[in-house]
């Protein structure tokens, strides 16, 4: 048994959904629940959002078959392919990118579209001088295909003169399709923290959340975060002063000690460090910081764990140092980066 876990917190999903509507003014709210919804599993969180959140967003149509839910859902650029129109699920809602999908669709085609308009990130998207001929050519050519949207992608939030810049792209774009296209997008969860962006993009009517839904970001803006990683002992073993630990002899014992085993590891996502060689002095002066500065990824209530060694495949050892074998430990790491398979606990307080 692995006693490895990952608790959500509805409750604190739900007051970050209110959060974002009381940012916005009430805008529409699509949750975007990609990457397993940023790692905290789309069946659970998709069919605790359904009666919160306008529609959802998704990163390719695998992951919308995995929406718990019967509203709308939009597959967000760049992974949609042309294949993917050829889908039975009658809730998918497309991105169109590129022009050229419009020259392999039949005109019997009936879908609902969003239209991507490529403001600067230069990774997919229709240029702002050509939306007004793509829309004029879906109206003329595809009379079954609904245009339900434009949005954009502010990729660069930190630098504040390029998002205005971006946004003022998007607003000279769609500007005279407001009130006409029902959902006009640009705001993610980035920009919907800065008040600048949400001013200057108050002609949207909608926002795309993600990293702020789940708490990943915005907890100084009252943002909550919606998720704890959790582990109990397998097992501990004595040590004797000078015996070595684990892999690579790299720990080593200065007095008598229990060791802990903890059921998780790198196939976890835990525990990697890129190997980047340095200089000897950069190694030795690292060495040095770390012997002093002890940096906890792994806690008993508010005292740190230490880890002995490195982390492996699938086990961490630690010291049982002030803990025992039914100390539940709070871990350090992000739902985005964690194996997805990690066992979830859905809880409303």
């Amino acid at each position: 048994m692995k006693n490895f876990w990952c608790d959500v917190y509805l409750d604190k999903i739900k007051n970050n959904v209110d959060r974002i509507k009381d940012l916005t003014n009430n805008k529409k709210i699509i949750a975007v629940v990609k990457g397993n919804a940023y790692g905290l599993g789309i069946e659970g969180i998709t069919e605790f959002l359904d009666q919160f959140v306008d529609f959802f967003a998704v990163g390719d149509l695998e992951e919308a078959k995995r929406v718990k839910s019967q509203k709308e859902i939009l597959l967000l650029t760049p992974l949609v392919t042309f294949t993917d129109f050829n889908t039975d699920m009658d809730n998918v809602i497309f991105t169109i990118d590129n022009e050229a999908i419009l020259d392999k669709l039949s005109p019997e085609t009936s879908i609902k579209v969003h239209l991507y308009v490529d403001s600067g990130m230069n990774r997919m998207g229709i240029s702002p001088e050509r939306i007004d001929s793509v829309i004029e050519r879906i109206q003329n050519e595809f009379e079954n295909i609904i245009i339900d949207g434009i949005y954009t992608h502010l990729h660069n939030g930190s630098d504040i003169k390029y998002t205005k810049n971006q946004i003022n792209i998007f607003r000279g774009t769609v500007e005279k399709y407001i009130g006409i296209i029902p959902h006009i997008h640009c705001l993610n969860s980035t920009c919907t923290l800065n008040s600048e962006y949400r001013q200057l993009a108050e002609f949207t009517n909608t926002v795309r959340s993600g990293n702020i839904l789940y708490g990943y970001d915005g907890l100084n803006q009252g943002f909550k975060k919606a998720y704890g990683f959790y582990a109990k002992p397998v097992n501990t073993h004595f040590v004797k002063k000078g015996g070595y630990v684990g892999y690579g002899c790299k720990y080593k014992a200065k007095k008598d000690m229990h060791v802990g085993v903890l059921g998780f590891g790198n196939i976890e996502h835990f525990g990697f460090n890129k190997s980047v060689k340095h200089n000897v002095l950069y190694d030795i002066l690292k060495a040095i910081y770390n012997h002093v500065k002890f940096r906890p990824v792994i806690f008993s209530g508010n005292i740190g764990v230490r880890i002995l060694g490195t982390a492996n495949m699938n086990t961490t050892l630690i010291s049982m140092n002030g803990i025992n074998i039914e100390s539940i430990l709070r871990i350090d790491i992000s739902p985005i980066l964690a194996d997805s398979s990690v066992e979830k606990n859905y809880i409303t307080n």
